[in-house]
């Protein structure tokens, strides 16, 4: 099996780089192999933080011949009166090493056939490596020298082995060769491998595990030996995947800090210890300790060096968070409101206060809406109270800890338990609590309107604001808590605050973000409930109750006789009928139908049972058949046309209750 090894060797690699650098390399080269004709069984990118690479095994040895057809000059160009061959047709042959026993006549032109040798997999991986390397794009690039490359950081040396040879080629000036170098606290010296897995075997002795997967696995592997002692640790799966990303060999040790800084609010402790020193967090019998795992990029700490580092910095900033608590807490967090005050949301939106006061104006339509008024009490103290705490001394030095600190000096101040978890709960999309749900929807709608008022609406893959996955979270919350809310009531209230009007695009941008919310039932369904956007449990449990009976027989003809009602009276504003005018007995029938349907299927409605709704709407469909076989809608007559097109879009409506389901995709056609 011919085999292909690519290692580019660089100074310390960005971190925000690692992803970009395996997606390109994952996509590009793959795609260029294929689109040259190489076939190869495997590829696998490994990145370390001082090189990285790529593996391609199975290769073919080269791409397959290929017979080309090539186009000469037209029959009458080519030929002569006497059917000799003229010089045109002489030079095209020549040019194209051929003879005229070679020539094929097609709709009066000459053509050639010539089979084109494969090109050797060696010389197609020379020709598209260096181009892939030297294509590559990084956030922040750097150029060094006389200014002729550009590149991440400045790459040390170039390895690349093909079938155990070293493959000519030339990358930013290096030559590639068959060496490359060990972790760079054992050895400075290069030597040599002979295939990936000579690569990976000799790098393991030389401290370099040179793919990211494996160095996880050794990180859990160290912290589940360390749990053996009686510890549970904090193993975060972020976290994991940065040490991983941050080291070549990740060695783990332990240290202490001291216990004096356990009386610290424990999400405290944890954010110093894990965000700011990249270490995780030791807990034993469910309560945490001033026990801390932390990871070395090197074998071994025999003198204890990188711990006593770790103790050192930790204590430091453990003392900080100290510091900063304790002035915190001084004081009541509503007094954190005042400041507020002076500190700008958006520029053409006001202060934090301003918008902490909008919330508060939407929490209260939506208690009203809800008829949550036994709540209102802790929901408007849980709104008055959501953004306090992004003025305290804490969250100035731990932003991440933005709604937690809210919840700990609320608890402090004796605030009620639901308001404390709602004042944190309300940045999530997965609230536990009615306060932090409330008070979540509020802010975002505040937001998305606000933002869109002043002119910030996302283009493209702009969203510099997040407003797309705002919109996102207020469905999930609306799912979550199967409240039937009217977002264009809140929308109103929102823009009434600001006292502008409701801004144009507004309304299409919630409906496009319904449909993708849907879609991961079905396409055709999540386009056929968008325009339920503006009630959204509504539009996600009629797509929820389109879903169970979608394929069935009796749901393709209710899609059918839908689509005859719809279409013949789509054009037809009025829903003005008068049933004594009604003279068929098939029209009659469908009346009568119709009337003893329509209260059952709007109060299952009322009552959310989509389910249900949907299935007693179906009986209607034997009756639509009859009318339409049997009753001539457009007929002559004006007062009877419009009678019965104004009945049809009566019926119309109520199909419009599940959305539009001439979107839905049938078998069965008219």
């Amino acid at each position: 099996m011919r085999e292909f090894l690519f290692e580019i060797g660089i100074e310390e690699l960005p971190t925000t780089e690692v992803a970009g650098i395996n997606q390109q390399l994952s996509e590009r080269i793959p795609e260029l192999l294929k689109s040259e004709g190489v076939e190869f069984e495997s590829f696998k990118v490994f990145i370390a933080p001082r090189r990285f690479g790529f593996v391609i095994t199975g290769l073919s040895e080269s791409t397959p011949d290929k017979i080309v057809e090539k186009k000469g000059p037209a029959i009458n160009v080519a030929y002569d009166k006497d059917g000799q061959p003229t010089k045109a047709l002489l030079g095209f042959l020549k040019s194209n090493d051929s003879s005229v026993e070679d020539v094929k006549i097609v709709d009066n032109y000459v053509y050639i056939s010539k089979v084109q040798r494969g090109v050797k997999t060696e010389d197609v991986l020379k020709k598209i490596i260096p181009q892939v390397i030297q294509g590559l794009r990084f956030r922040k690039p750097m150029k060094w020298g006389d200014g002729k490359y550009e590149f991440m950081r400045i790459p040390h040396h170039i390895l690349a082995i093909y079938n155990g040879s070293v493959l000519d080629m030339e990358i930013f000036g290096l030559k590639a060769s068959n060496k490359t170098v060990g972790h760079r606290f054992v050895m400075d010296d290069y030597f040599e491998v002979s295939s990936y897995e000579d690569y990976v075997d000799k790098l393991k002795k030389f401290y370099v595990i040179p793919d990211m997967e494996e160095r996880r696995k050794h990180i859990l592997n160290q912290l589940d030996e360390f749990e053996q002692r009686g510890y549970e640790i904090d193993k975060d799966e972020k976290l994991i995947e940065e040490v991983a990303i941050l080291t070549e060999y990740p060695k783990m040790i332990s240290g202490e800090f001291l216990e004096k800084y356990l009386a610290l609010p424990e999400e405290l402790i944890k954010t110093t210890i894990k965000h700011h020193q990249r270490s995780f967090t030791v807990k034993r019998n469910g309560r945490i300790t001033n026990t801390f795992v932390s990871f070395i990029d090197m074998p071994s700490d025999e003198k204890g060096n990188g711990r006593k580092g770790y103790e050192r910095v930790i204590n430091a900033r453990l003392e900080d968070a100290r510091y900063y608590y304790e002035k915190d807490v001084k004081v009541p967090l509503e007094s954190f409101n005042e400041k507020l005050k002076e500190m700008v949301f958006q520029k053409e939106l006001g202060t934090l206060y301003d918008k902490v006061l909008r919330i508060e104006n939407i929490s209260k339509r939506l208690v009203e809406y809800l008829e949550l008024e036994k709540k209102s009490d802790k929901i408007l103290r849980t709104a008055r109270l959501c953004k306090a705490d992004i003025d305290s001394h804490v969250v100035y030095e731990f932003p991440e800890l933005q709604g937690v600190m809210g919840r700990v000096y609320a608890l402090k101040d004796n605030e009620p338990e639901e308001v404390a978890f709602g004042i944190e709960e309300h940045y999530g999309n997965t609230p536990t609590t009615v306060e932090g749900a409330v008070v979540g929807i509020a802010d975002r709608i505040d937001t998305i309107v606000g933002n869109f008022v002043i002119g910030n609406i996302p283009s493209g893959s702009k969203d510099p604001y997040g407003l797309r996955s705002k919109v996102d979270d207020i469905y999930t919350i609306v799912e979550k808590f199967n409240w039937d809310i009217d977002l264009k009531d809140l929308i109103q209230t929102a823009c009434s605050e600001l006292n502008k009007d409701i801004p144009a695009g507004l309304y299409e941008f919630f409906e496009s973000r319904f449909e993708l919310y849907n879609s991961y039932l079905r396409y055709d369904i999540a386009r056929a409930v968008r325009e339920l956007w503006s009630k959204p449990l509504r539009g996600i449990l009629s797509a929820g109750a389109i879903m169970e009976l979608v394929g069935s027989e009796e749901f393709e003809h209710l899609l059918v006789g839908f689509e005859r009602v719809h279409n013949i009276s789509k054009k037809h504003t009025s829903q003005e009928f008068d049933a004594a005018k009604f003279v068929q007995q098939e029209e009659k029938e469908l009346f009568e139908k119709y009337i003893e349907v329509k209260p059952i299927v709007l109060d299952y409605i009322e009552h959310l049972n989509y389910a249900e709704a949907l299935k007693t709407i179906i009986q209607l469909i034997p009756f639509i058949d009859k009318y339409f076989d049997k009753v001539f809608v457009m007929v002559e007559e004006e007062d009877i046309r419009l009678n019965r097109l104004g009945f049809l879009k009566t019926i119309d409506s109520l199909f419009a209750e599940f959305g539009d389901l001439t979107l839905v995709e049938k078998k069965l056609q008219i």
